[in-house]
């Protein structure tokens, strides 16, 4: 969680570890070693640490409220957001009910559409039960994909 905290806060504030690591008077292994949780700054270089990124030691730590970034927006998650793969659920749904249409719709021989293809009653319900099955993988990808 504390190498989390400082990653996300060395990145809003647009620095290198090697940048980071140089105003701190460490090396850029120490700074990676925070970052995976691997090490913890001792009290002199968490002090440090705090005035270079613009926050308390209190909310580094978790102990308190972050202090705001002036002038940086707020880092966005990397989880992907879930409308996107409500949308491809919702999409593949319309293609069903329109492939359930399609496939339970009457046909006689003389009533296909033509064009360059001959499209069917039942080719089109073939063609959306396709676009349905297409989109919902998408939607799963998305929605189930962890973080």
């Amino acid at each position: 969680m504390l190498g989390e905290k400082i990653w996300r806060l060395r990145e809003a504030q647009g620095l290198s570890q090697e940048e980071l690591a140089e105003k701190l008077g460490v090396s850029r292994q120490t700074v990676s070693n925070w970052e995976n949780d691997r090490a913890t700054p001792d009290a002199y270089k968490l002090k440090q640490l705090c005035e270079t990124l613009g926050t308390s030691a209190d909310a580094l730590l978790g102990m308190g409220e972050e202090t705001p970034q002036e002038g940086k927006p707020p880092r966005k998650e990397g989880r992907p957001k879930i409308w996107a793969a409500v949308l491809f659920a919702v999409l593949a749904a319309v293609f069903a009910v329109l492939a359930i249409v399609l496939f339970t719709m009457p046909y006689e021989s003389g009533e296909a559409v033509s064009s360059a293809i001959t499209l069917t009653p039942r080719l089109g319900g073939v063609l959306f039960t396709a676009l349905a099955a297409i989109l919902l993988i998408p939607a799963a990808v998305l929605f189930f994909r962890r973080k």
